[in-house]
């Protein structure tokens, strides 16, 4: 995973990002749990969950009577952790002093979600929560550091750090890295 850490599943949500009627519908359900908390921007990560800030500022404006926008935070490449950074012009104006939610595919271990929350804090956002499609074990709320969770289902899986799964994960039975 991000963190370094080995995990026993994962799940990859990129063959689903080509079917733009069912992407639609899974960010509709997603955000639905967001509707009556006056979201200003919606906010994900790049690069595969961009179109979930589309779709997500989408539904919301929807049943609101402003714009609600749809902005993404890059990676930083080269950075020793996961770091994520409002490059592209505006985006940071979108999310300063704005009620915002983060979106994103699959929180398997809290490293990317974290950094996201960190990113958006940073640039003086206003977090009103986190919604995924799939959240491993011990992803809530409150291991996040946010006031609200929307996910639609769990995955649950192991993770180990890489000498305690030489001890007792996976790797102690010379299961392979899958990558």
């Amino acid at each position: 995973g991000i963190s370094g850490n080995h995990l026993a599943g994962y799940v990859n949500y990129d063959v689903l990002l080509p079917h733009v009627e069912i992407v639609a519908k899974l960010i509709e359900q997603l955000v639905a749990n967001f509707k009556g908390d006056d979201i200003d921007t919606v906010i994900a990560p790049a690069v595969s969950a961009i179109p979930f800030s589309h779709w997500g500022a989408h539904y919301l404006s929807k049943n609101s009577k402003k714009e609600i926008f749809g902005v993404w935070a890059d990676k930083v490449h080269g950075a020793k952790t996961r770091e994520f950074i409002f490059e592209r012009e505006s985006f940071a104006d979108k999310v300063k002093g704005k009620k915002v939610i983060i979106i994103d595919d699959i929180i398997n271990q809290m490293a990317s979600a974290k950094a996201m929350i960190k990113t958006v804090t940073n640039a003086g956002g206003i977090i009103v929560g986190f919604g995924c499609i799939s959240a491993n074990k011990g992803v809530s709320a409150e291991a996040l550091g946010v006031p609200k969770l929307s996910m639609l289902t769990t995955t649950e899986y192991n993770t180990w750090a890489p000498e305690e799964c030489a001890k007792t994960g996976l790797c102690s039975k010379n299961v392979p890295i899958v990558e």
